[in-house]
């Protein structure tokens, strides 16, 4: 058995296989054919059929959001926000539902400068 991590981690079901992964490691998940895609900072994806509500609800809520009914998104990996989508550190482009653009934005903006007001976090 393998010792469990410390740190808080998303559980899926990848390939018929448990796999955990550290949210700081998570990017963005995204809904494409069906599946969930988890596309992680070490440039691995990892793809489960688990729905993305359920996913979300593992999730901590200040730092992930949904920006699309596609898309959840790890504010700690935003480096910019654009008028259609945000922009992550390794230069995806995750778009922003029109309907939810403004509070989207206003919940990034809030969350990059807390960040960048607190950098022990």
């Amino acid at each position: 058995m393998l010792p469990r991590s410390t740190a808080p981690s998303l559980h899926i079901v990848s390939k018929r296989a448990r796999v955990e992964i550290p949210l700081s490691d998570i990017r963005f998940i995204e809904v494409y054919d069906w599946k969930c895609i988890v596309h992680c900072a070490t440039g691995v994806c990892h793809e489960t059929n688990m729905p993305l509500k359920d996913i979300q609800n593992q999730l901590p809520k200040k730092q992930f959001i949904r920006c699309n009914r596609s898309y959840v998104i790890n504010l700690d990996h935003v480096i910019s926000i654009e008028s259609d989508c945000l922009i992550t550190d390794s230069g995806d482009r995750v778009p922003i539902s029109i309907r939810s653009r403004q509070a989207v934005r206003h919940l990034c903006a809030d969350y990059l400068w807390r960040k960048s007001s607190n950098p022990s976090r």
